[in-house]
This record gives structure tokens, sequence and C-alpha cells, in this order.
């Protein structure tokens, strides 16, 4: 008798608990300019952003890939603030196949030095930003150029398969 009032009055708390989490908007796979919403509600600013060249590997965090990487306006969408094109890379700890390419993604980010920002977002720090991308699979890649919609590589790629896609990227 105990266990059946129970779940009655915990039932209702584990739907609601679904609902909201299966309450999510529609995401497509590219993210598009007239649905885009600053995720953190700050005004955005254009001021220009200091570039990293060094050829290292830049760890981000939300707030950082929204003052490095694009500017997010409810009205006109984003807009890619950098000057040099950037890959960054969407990763978690917990993910075999985002630590077996870590060391290709830092040897790929000395070689294209100076071409390519190599970013890298950690999933779990930075869910609103993943999100806003359409993230559901790791490792994700999304490049980003200026005045061109981003492109998304989605799945651990070889060395060679990588290098073809930067250089795709770089000469579209």
């Amino acid at each position: 008798m105990k266990k059946i009032i129970l779940v009655i009055l915990l039932a209702p708390l584990l739907l609601v608990g679904c609902q909201q989490k299966n309450a999510k908007p529609a995401e497509s796979s590219e993210p598009t300019k007239s649905a885009v919403v600053d995720p953190m509600n700050e005004p955005t600013d254009s001021q220009p952003v200091e570039e990293d060249l060094s050829g290292k590997v830049i760890s981000l965090t939300a707030r950082d890939f929204k003052e490095k990487i694009i500017d997010l306006d409810a009205t006109q969408g984003y807009r890619y603030k950098g000057k040099t094109p950037c890959v960054v890379d969407f990763y978690a700890n917990w993910c075999r196949p985002c630590m077996n390419f870590k060391p290709t993604f830092h040897k790929l980010s000395e070689q294209y030095k100076g071409k390519v920002i190599f970013y890298q977002v950690d999933v779990d720090k930075a869910q609103d930003i993943c999100s806003l991308f359409g993230i559901e699979s790791i490792p994700t890649f999304i490049f980003f150029s200026q005045g061109a919609q981003p492109l998304k590589m989605v799945g651990a790629p070889t060395e060679q398969e990588m290098k073809k896609a930067l250089d795709d990227f770089l000469s579209r």
C-alpha cells in the first residue's frame, strides 16, 4: 500500500521533469540567423577581438565563446567577430573519441598557425552554446569565418580528413 501511495505522489513530479526536458524548441542541424537568441541575455558589443595566432589550442567557456567568436543578436542573428578563420572543437573529457583526437587537434593547430585559430569548448560547461548550435554528438567541429555560414563536422575524423576539411574551408 505504501508503494502505491508513493508512486501516486511521485508520478506527477517525474512527468513534469520529462515534459520540461522534451519541451525544447526544434533545432536544425545548422543555426539560422533568424532563430538565434542570446542565451546569456547580455547586450552584445561589436568591439574587435584580439586574436591569438600562436598556434595553440585555446579553451573557451560559454562567456569566452560569446566574447571571442560571435556576436549574438535576437534580431540580426550572429556574426563571427574574428578576422582569422577558426575551428571550434566541442568535446568532453569523458568522451574517448574526443580524447583520442586531441593530440591531432593540437598538432594541426601548430601546422595551421597564423591561418586558422583552434578553439575547444567543453560541452559540459557550455550547454547553452551547444544548444544554440545543435551540438548533439561529440566531437563536433564548427568552422567559422567572416561573412560566411559556419560549417559543421560531426565525429572524430582522421588527421587527413581534418586537413582536407581545413583546406576546403580556407579555399572557399
